[in-house]
């Protein structure tokens, strides 16, 4: 009698809609006006697809890729988490009304906060990537909420490195090459001394963004808040499912003058970066 074998959807549905319960009670929290979050005012995170997912979330369903992610995410922050061995896991943080949860917060002798990231991208990450920079502002607003001068950004590459060689309307090619860097993990430290000036345009440029978002979910004005310039429009506005919605809204005055303010960290000396 020959060993039997055969596909078993049954069980990868019960995976998938186990999984689709877990990851729709999270977005649950950030719906209407629940607790603004440290990830919902980030600049790169576009403060007006945050505003349209609360007030319009059937309009963003939930697909296998971003269970897949979430997925990918919350393992790999548990397993590094269980490794470092340091520090107190997710630890609730409020400031002026904004909620965050650092992956790691050891507030003992160290005090450091580390924040962990995964991520399926084969380009090696750095302070002119818009992504690294999306964590280092995120850590960035941790260390201003608690008065840490201290955090580590650690990021796990699950592909070998690979380098963009062209972009059109037909996709995007890369090639690996020949010495790439393996999958792994690569940590930075970010010191932001307390008597830092960047510390208050940081604190004031997450007050700014939070109101902004309350007061445009309690009016239902999405005007006054600004879209994404380049070239983030160009990477995710396409992709957005409120994309039509968002261009068919104008943007008041204040938040086109807002979008077109220069980065905190395009401004000569206000990081000092040095790579691997």
């Amino acid at each position: 009698m020959p060993i039997i074998i055969r596909p078993d959807s049954g069980f990868t549905d019960l995976l998938k809609n186990n999984l689709r319960s877990r990851y729709e009670e999270k977005k649950k929290d950030r719906m209407g006006l629940a607790p603004i979050h440290v990830s919902d005012i980030l600049p790169s995170s576009c403060i007006r697809k945050q505003y349209y997912s609360r007030i319009y979330p059937h309009e963003d369903p939930i697909s296998d890729e971003s269970i897949h992610h979430f997925v990918r995410g919350e393992s790999s922050e548990f397993a590094i988490t269980q490794l470092a061995k340091i520090g107190v896991a997710q630890a609730e943080l409020q400031m002026d009304d904004i909620v965050a949860h650092p992956d790691i917060m050891d507030n003992t002798s160290q005090k450091v906060i580390i924040e962990l990231k995964d991520t399926v991208a084969g380009k090696r990450l750095d302070i002119n990537d818009y992504t690294f920079r999306s964590y280092l502002r995120q850590l960035l607003y941790y260390l201003i909420m608690t008065g840490i001068e201290n955090g580590i950004i650690s990021i796990r590459y699950n592909i070998r490195e690979m380098r963009l060689i062209k972009k059109d309307e037909t996709g995007e090619y890369f090639f690996r090459p020949t010495h790439a860097k393996d999958p792994g993990i690569e940590s930075w430290s970010v010191n932001l001394p307390k008597d830092d000036i960047t510390r208050e345009i940081l604190r004031n440029e997450m007050v700014l963004r939070k109101n902004m978002l309350v007061n445009a979910l309690e009016n239902h004005d999405v005007t006054i808040l600004p879209r994404l310039t380049e070239p983030l429009k160009s990477i995710k506005c396409p992709k957005c499912p409120f994309y039509d919605r968002c261009y068919n809204d104008i943007e008041s005055e204040k938040a086109l003058d807002i979008a077109q303010q220069i980065d905190l960290f395009d401004i000569r000396g206000v990081v000092d970066f040095k790579p691997f």
